[in-house]
């Protein structure tokens, strides 16, 4: 009543709106408990609640409303769906009322709406209704200042909208694609106008990274047709390998992290915009893995991965980096990246990031890799065992499996424990063992000791699970009994158990 009733304060209103986002999670379990006597309409009560004030004259109400609905669809996600008309036709009318302060917000709602209701947002009609307002409101705030802080929450939102809009975006992508050049174009020619580039706030390059991952977010959508698109701007197509080169080398760490997210995703649905500066791409992706900035080394990490599965069975592309690739990998797997003052990095994510490009660079030649595998073996077993994505890993073991037939005496040279052969055997053995851990394991002590639960190895991959058992098979041999047995011996019940599944 607070929140509706014309008669009551701002500040009331304030509360009212904060108070529904606080229960959000509360009118989603409502909907979804119709069995048990839930309510399934709450959503939309709440939802047109909060739009009714979606106009309100006053700047705090505007702010805590549109803070509101973000929280509430980040919460109830595809439930509001259903409501999602009427909603949007109060949005864009915000986007025209609103001042500078309260246009942020809505455009950080909207970014959120996409990210978490889903495909509803860009199916039919919809995105005809919100996707022009928001492409005038970039044109005509970049024409005065493209340095324009609200430009970066706007093109944010503007790229998750290409993401779930798919190919229902294809109406506003040559617009949207040349508005994020023509930004990257701006801003690099008035950088490259100060007199010394050292004195750059990091701030200024911001537009160029968010036109840069806007880009990439229609990379994503419209998959393989991107490249249609960029062929068709006149303007910007015959340039875009140049600025992508430009990004790819920019002096600004964070531009480089972008650059690579769109190089590995151009690598997988455009590969065509990549081949003609390749050689040049790949020196700048293989020089920034770098731990000192782990953001930008994870993205080269992951882009170079992508640029090998392109490359098939073609090591040409790859053979004048490969050298320099596998040096950089090899303290990634090892865990012991320094930073400049020789202090170890703990580096998230980085290891198994790693792992899989290491694995795909040894499937295009496993002589990239096979001479310096007794170096990372053991790094390389443990980055496999955290990957989580079935088919990232199983490139990291088709690799793996590789690089060990070509330099099958790397078991016996890798440097181990006091139990000599054994610790490495016991490292591939964990490393298996990880295609049969479930997704929501809990505890890996309880899943190794406690009730049986090792899943089946993914029926999917039946070749790699026969090349699997003929390393265990190889594996055994080449330890001898005496020795397998001590290994056996040291292996958890369940891991007993499944090896002799």
């Amino acid at each position: 009543a607070q929140l509706t009733a014309p008669e009551s304060l701002p500040q009331l209103r304030c509360i009212a709106a904060w108070t529904l986002a606080r229960y959000a999670g509360w009118t989603r379990d409502q909907a979804n408990s119709q069995e048990q006597g839930g309510d399934p309409s709450l959503v939309g009560q709440v939802a047109e609640a909060l739009v009714g004030r979606m106009l309100d004259p006053h700047r705090k109400v505007q702010v805590a409303i549109c803070s509101a609905l973000g929280v509430f669809a980040e919460s109830v996600g595809d439930l509001v769906t259903p409501y999602l008309q009427p909603i949007y036709a109060v949005l864009v009318q915000a986007l025209e009322r609103y001042g500078t302060r309260s246009r942020l917000v809505l455009f950080d709602t909207l970014g959120v709406m996409a990210e978490y209701v889903g495909p509803g947002i860009g199916e039919g009609a919809l995105p005809g209704m919100y996707v022009p307002p928001l492409l005038r409101l970039w044109n005509d705030i970049a024409a005065e200042n493209p340095f324009d802080r609200s430009l970066l929450p706007l093109m944010e939102c503007l790229g998750s909208a290409t993401v779930v809009c798919g190919l229902n975006y294809q109406p506003w992508a040559l617009e949207t694609f040349e508005m994020a050049m023509s930004t990257i174009e701006a801003c690099t020619i008035i950088i490259s106008h100060e007199d010394d580039l050292g004195d750059i706030d990091e701030d200024m390059t911001d537009p160029i990274i968010c036109a840069v991952d806007l880009m990439d977010g229609l990379v994503e959508g419209l998959g393989p047709n991107f490249a249609a698109l960029v062929g068709g701007s006149a303007r910007f197509g015959p340039a875009f390998g140049n600025v992508l080169q430009g990004v790819a080398g920019h002096f600004v760490p964070g531009v480089r992290m972008s650059a690579f997210a769109l190089l590995g995703d151009l690598a997988r649905q455009a590969p065509v915009l990549i081949e003609p500066g390749l050689p040049a791409l790949l020196t700048e992706a293989v020089a920034s893995v770098d731990p000192t900035h782990p953001a930008m080394c994870n993205n080269a990490v992951w882009a170079v991965g992508e640029v090998c599965v392109r490359c098939g069975g073609n090591p040409g592309p790859l053979q004048p980096h490969a050298a320099d690739l596998v040096r950089r990998l090899v303290p990634l797997l090892m865990g012991n990246a320094v930073d400049v003052d020789g202090n170890e990095m703990p580096l998230p994510g980085i290891a198994e990031n790693a792992a899989t490009t290491a694995g795909r660079l040894a499937s295009v030649d496993a002589n990239f890799v096979a001479e310096d595998l007794p170096r990372f073996l053991l790094g390389w077993c443990d980055g496999m065992s955290k990957i989580s994505n079935p088919m990232e890993r199983r490139d990291a073991f088709t690799g793996f499996l590789a690089a060990l037939r070509t330099n099958p005496n790397s078991v016996r040279q890798t440097q181990h424990g006091p139990d000599g052969v054994g610790d490495v055997v016991t490292s591939i053995l964990f490393a298996v063992v990880s295609w049969h851990i479930p997704k929501e394991a809990g505890a890996v002590s309880d899943l190794l000791r406690g009730p049986y639960r090792f899943e089946p190895f993914p029926a999917q991959f039946g070749e790699l699970l026969a090349s699997l058992r003929q390393l265990l098979h190889d594996l055994k041999t080449s330890a001898g009994a005496e020795a397998w047995s001590r290994i056996e011996g040291q292996m958890p019940p369940n891991v007993r158990h499944l090896m002799k599944e």
